[in-house]
């Protein structure tokens, strides 16, 4: 008998002792003998099994600490990856915030200096219109002068007439 086929049937021993009383003794009662190739082939199956048992064993707790490892390394780069993604992103929002920064200073440095313009242009206008009033109302009052010359004149000529 084979390993395998021990294991597939169960061990019957070839002889055992005839009972002739009601009440067996001790050395009366039944036993099982076995020969020695049975006891043998009984004896490896039971060991090739456990054998195989533990092999079984080991496989798959060399399958679960594989499994572990992978899924321990695999999680450990996805989260490194992440990091990596994420520090990159947020170093690109920082450039873009201090851009941002500088132009914001920058616009206001040019209105600063737009309002700068326009108040000194504002002022030399004003400067500008004063000389420029002064003419204007003496020129008013030079026309005014003439006309009110003029139309002396014409009162004048139409009270002479």
């Amino acid at each position: 008998m084979s390993g395998f086929n021990a294991l597939s049937k169960p061990l019957k021993p070839r002889s055992e002792v005839a009972v002739h009383t009601i009440h067996p003794t001790l050395e009366q009662k039944p036993r099982a003998k076995y020969n020695v190739p049975d006891w043998f082939n009984h004896n490896y199956a039971i060991s090739f099994d456990a054998e195989r048992s533990r092999n079984v064993s080991h496989q798959v707790r060399q399958d679960g600490r594989r499994l572990i490892n992978e899924t321990y390394n695999e999680s450990w780069w996805n989260k490194h990856d992440n990091d990596v993604r994420i520090s990159d992103r947020l170093d690109e929002v920082d450039k873009w915030r201090k851009t941002l920064e500088y132009t914001i200073q920058d616009v206001d440095r040019e209105v600063q200096a737009i309002q700068a313009a326009k108040e000194q242009c504002e002022r030399y206008l004003e400067h500008m219109r004063s000389p420029l009033g002064k003419l204007l109302t003496n020129r008013k009052k030079k026309l005014k002068a003439y006309e009110n010359f003029h139309s002396r004149c014409h009162i004048g000529k139409l009270c002479h007439t």
